[in-house]
C-alpha cells in the first residue's frame, strides 16, 4: 500500500508556499498598521481641536497659551516651576514657556488625557505619568497629573526623558520669537483654513534627522529637498519635507474649523504656506519665491531657536518641543 505521508520534497514545497504567503502578507500587515496609526493620530488631533474650542469658551475666546502674553518660547524645552501652584503664569512676566505646557492646559482644564497626545507612529514617544518623575522631586501633596503644568521638567526626569517625548503634536507658534517679534497665535476668530495643530515637525524631530541629514539641513540642498518651481508648484519627489510620524507619506493637520486632513505635502496653509517654515517677512508673500521653504530651513537654526525669520499674522508655522534631551 502506498504511503500517504509527506515526502521531504512535499514538506519543502509546503514551507516554500507558507514563506511566500508570509512574505506577501507582512508588507500588507505593516501598511494596515500604519493606516491604523494614522487614523488614531487623526482622532487624537480631532479631540485636541474639540478640547481647544471648549477651553476657549471659558477663556475669553483664546486657545490654550501657557505663560504671560509676552512670554517667549523656551530655548531649552523646559518650563520653570512646572509644579508651582501659584497660577497659570510661571515665574515673572516674560518667563520662557514651552509648546507642550500650552497643550498641557487641556489636561488640566479640558478633561484630556496624556494618552491623547501620543501618536503610535511617532517612535520613542510614551504616555506621560508622574511615576516617571524621580522620587523626592515633587512635593508630597502633588500626586495627580492635573497638579503639574507640563509633561515633566527636563532636569527632574529620568535620563533622556523630556517634555517633547510625551507629546507627538505641533502647535501654531503662539509665543514671542525674540524680544522684538511677537507671536501671532491662532484664535477661534482666525481664518477657518488656518492650520492650528499637526503631527511632529520633521525639522524638530530626531526621527526625521537621518533622512534630512546632508540634504535640507546643511544649506546645500540636493534633489531630495522640497522646493518651489518657477511656475508655482511644490516639488518634493522623495517627500523629504514630510513628518516622520507616518513614514514620510504625509502629515495630519488640524485646521481652525475643526477638520483634520492627512496632507500629502506640508504646503497646506493659507496661500499654500508650508506649515513647517516661517515666511521671510511679516507680510504675506506674493509669490512662491518669497516663501522660506528653501534653502535655509528651520532645522539649520536648531541651536538658536529664537533667531528664525519673523512670522506674519497668517503664517502657518507649526512647532513642537524636541524629542531629545537638548537643542
Amino acid at each position: 500500500m502506498k504511503s500517504k505521508a509527506l515526502t521531504l520534497v512535499d514538506l519543502l514545497v509546503v514551507i516554500a508556499v507558507i514563506t511566500l504567503l508570509l512574505g506577501l502578507m507582512l508588507p500588507a500587515g505593516a501598511a494596515v498598521r500604519q493606516r491604523a496609526y494614522r487614523m488614531v493620530c487623526r482622532t487624537n488631533l480631532s479631540g485636541i481641536g474639540k478640547a481647544m474650542l471648549a477651553y476657549s469658551d471659558d477663556n475669553e475666546e483664546q486657545y490654550p497659551q501657557a505663560g504671560w502674553p509676552d512670554s517667549p518660547w523656551s530655548d531649552t524645552g523646559e518650563l520653570r516651576n512646572w509644579y508651582d501652584q501659584r497660577g497659570r503664569h510661571y515665574g515673572k512676566a516674560g518667563s520662557p514657556v514651552t509648546i507642550t505646557s500650552s497643550f498641557y492646559l487641556l489636561i488640566k482644564y479640558a478633561d484630556m488625557t496624556p494618552q491623547q497626545f501620543v501618536c503610535r507612529g511617532d517612535l520613542g514617544t510614551r504616555v506621560f505619568s508622574l511615576s516617571d518623575v524621580q522620587p523626592g522631586i515633587l512635593p508630597p501633596d502633588v500626586n495627580d497629573i492635573t497638579q503639574v503644568w507640563d509633561f515633566g521638567q527636563k532636569q527632574d526626569m529620568i535620563t533622556n526623558f523630556v517634555a517633547g517625548q510625551y507629546c507627538s503634536y505641533s502647535y501654531h507658534m503662539p509665543y514671542y520669537q525674540t524680544r522684538d517679534e511677537p507671536g501671532f497665535p491662532v484664535t477661534p476668530a482666525s481664518n477657518p483654513a488656518s492650520p492650528l495643530c499637526g503631527d511632529r515637525s520633521p525639522y524638530l524631530d530626531k526621527n526625521a534627522w537621518p533622512y534630512l541629514e546632508g540634504k535640507c539641513c546643511n544649506g546645500d540642498p540636493d534633489e531630495d529637498c522640497p522646493t518651489w518651481h518657477a511656475d508655482g508648484y511644490y516639488y518634493d519627489p522623495h517627500k523629504t519635507g514630510n513628518s516622520a510620524c507616518h513614514r514620510r507619506e504625509g502629515q495630519n493637520i488640524l485646521f481652525n474649523d475643526g477638520h483634520v486632513l492627512f496632507a500629502e505635502y506640508p504646503n497646506v496653509g493659507l496661500n499654500n504656506d508650508n506649515v513647517w517654515k516661517n515666511w521671510t517677512t511679516t507680510d504675506a508673500p506674493e509669490s512662491p519665491a518669497e516663501w522660506q521653504v528653501n534653502p535655509t530651513p528651520y532645522c539649520a537654526q536648531l541651536n538658536e531657536p529664537g533667531q528664525e525669520a519673523p512670522m506674519g499674522k497668517s503664517d502657518a508655522f507649526l512647532v513642537n518641543e524636541l524629542n531629545k534631551e537638548a537643542w
